[in-house]
C-alpha cells in the first residue's frame, strides 16, 4: 500500500528534474459567458489593475500584460461582437534566478478576470485565475521571463474558461 502513495510522488519528482518545470492552474469560472458570446465574442479591449503590493513588476507591466493576453485571446476568441477583459492581479510572485538555479523557483499570478460586453455594458462572464510555475535550474530559460509568460498563462487561462475548444469547433 506505502508503494502506490509513493509512486506518484516519485513520478512527480523525476518529471520536475528532467522536464525542468511543472505548472498548475487553480482557476475558477464564476460566472460563465453565455454560449452565443463564446461563440462570437472577441477581445477589444484589456484593462489591468493590480495591487499595490506587486513592487516586483516592471514600469512597463500593464502594457506587456495588455499585449500578452491580447495574443493570447486573438487565438480563442475571434467572433464578431466586442468584449472588454478587465483583469485584477491579487498575487504576483516571481522567483529570482540565484533561487531558481540553487533551490526550486515559483512564479505565480492570481487574480481575476470580468468580461464586459461592449454593446450593451454588461457583464457577461466572470473568472478567478491562477497560475503557478515550479522549475529548478534546468527551469530557468523558462522561469525567466516571467512577467511575459505568467501574463501570456493569465490570457490563456481566459481563454480555456471563456472560450473553450468545442465552442470555436462549432463555428
Amino acid at each position: 500500500m506505502r508503494i502506490t502513495r509513493i509512486l506518484p510522488l516519485a513520478c512527480a519528482v523525476v518529471a520536475l528534474v528532467v522536464a525542468g518545470c511543472a505548472s498548475r492552474t487553480r482557476s475558477v469560472v464564476e460566472t460563465p459567458v453565455p454560449f452565443d458570446l463564446a461563440r462570437d465574442g472577441r477581445v477589444d479591449i484589456v484593462n489591468v489593475d493590480y495591487m499595490p503590493v506587486m513592487r516586483e513588476v516592471a514600469a512597463d507591466f500593464p502594457y506587456l500584460f495588455e499585449r500578452q493576453v491580447k495574443a493570447r485571446l486573438a487565438g480563442c476568441a475571434r467572433g464578431a461582437r466586442p468584449l472588454r477583459l478587465d483583469a485584477r492581479i491579487t498575487q504576483f510572485i516571481r522567483s529570482g534566478p540565484v533561487t531558481t538555479t540553487l533551490l526550486v523557483g515559483r512564479n505565480q499570478i492570481r487574480g481575476e478576470a470580468v468580461l464586459t460586453d461592449l454593446q450593451t455594458g454588461r457583464e457577461v462572464g466572470r473568472y478567478r485565475i491562477g497560475r503557478i510555475t515550479i522549475g529548478g535550474a534546468a527551469a530557468l530559460p523558462a522561469m525567466a521571463p516571467a512577467d511575459a509568460r505568467l501574463s501570456a498563462a493569465f490570457g490563456n487561462e481566459v481563454c480555456r474558461r471563456a472560450f473553450p475548444r468545442k465552442v470555436a469547433a462549432a463555428r
